[in-house]
């Protein structure tokens, strides 16, 4: 089975109640809702959603190993699906802020052998603009899509790294508007209203 993605979104308004950490405590249990700022509980929010759909049951949570990556357990067993997750804050509203989430999972596939990765950026993030040239080689820099090329590399750094390289290792390539890319593997686009997803490899 190849990858299936899922992108959602909370508005981040006021202090969540009761029932919001439950969920996120049920979903999360290696972490304690009560110290994560509201931006970070709708960010798992958001997260939570997108599995939500895409397993068509509550019945998980996530754990993470001692290198970050998050493993996904199904009915209290570690699950057959890799799994990927990336979340960003739209800061440019005027009265409230969202918190977007971006979740891929392939089934029966080697977390270790075959890894996965996914990354998701806010158009017009005015931060792409600072980093770039930290992170993005010359002819990157001159095609001028830092979306699509931020969110790749993080994408590539997830699913193969540690120890690369952004500049020398993570070259980016656009193939056409939905497709990149890197590494000598091939990456998806997937652009929504406010967002920029890249997943793969695929």
């Amino acid at each position: 089975m190849g990858i299936v993605l899922a992108i959602k979104n909370v508005n981040i308004v006021e202090k969540p109640k009761g029932k919001v950490l439950q969920l996120v405590d049920k979903h999360y249990p290696q972490r304690d809702s009560r110290a994560l700022s509201i931006t970070k509980i709708a960010e798992h929010q958001a997260v939570i959603k997108c599995i939500n759909g895409l397993l068509g049951h509550e019945r998980w949570w996530i754990e993470h190993e001692n290198s970050g990556s998050p493993v996904i357990f199904v009915e209290g067993i570690p699950s057959h699906w890799s799994i990927s997750i990336s979340h960003a804050v739209d800061n440019t509203g005027k009265h409230h802020h969202i918190a977007y989430a971006a979740v891929i999972l392939r089934e029966g596939e080697s977390r270790i052998n075959d890894p996965i990765g996914v990354d998701i950026v806010v158009k017009g993030d005015v931060r792409l603009d600072r980093i770039a040239s930290r992170v993005m080689g010359k002819e990157e820099l001159e095609d001028g899509r830092f979306e699509e090329i931020w969110a790749c590399k993080e994408a590539m750094f997830k699913a193969l790294g540690p120890g690369l390289d952004f500049v020398k290792d993570l070259k980016v390539d656009f193939i056409s508007e939905d497709l990149l890319t890197g590494m000598g593997r091939k990456w998806a686009v997937k652009h929504e209203d406010k967002v920029v997803v890249v997943f793969g490899p695929v």
